[in-house]
């Protein structure tokens, strides 16, 4: 008994403005339990690796206002890892980038 054989399928190449598109952020489709409680976005934001995670969760943290005051604490803490993490990544792009 003869099985056909089908000819290997090879994916169509990207063209040369999807290579260069950057990455699309994955923390603005990651859906996030809305209000995130306070402990819930503390724990997120220890596990959170790009600033853009990070601006997902305060979003989450701050989407029910009144917010309250460990909410408002935790997310001006979690911007402030953010900035950081972004003045990094720019200090590191400097560096890196011909001139």
């Amino acid at each position: 008994m003869d099985f056909p054989i089908a000819p290997r399928v090879t994916p169509p190449s990207p063209s040369p403005l999807e290579v260069q598109r950057p990455p699309t952020s994955r923390a603005e489709k990651t859906v996030l339990a809305a209000p995130l409680s306070v402990d819930e976005a503390r724990v997120a934001a220890e596990v959170a690796r790009e600033p853009r995670e990070r601006t997902a969760i305060i979003r989450a943290l701050l989407a029910e206002p009144p917010a309250s005051a460990a909410a408002l604490n935790l997310a001006t803490q979690i911007a402030k890892q953010a900035e950081a993490a972004n003045l990094g990544y720019s200090t590191a792009r400097d560096q890196t980038s011909p001139v």
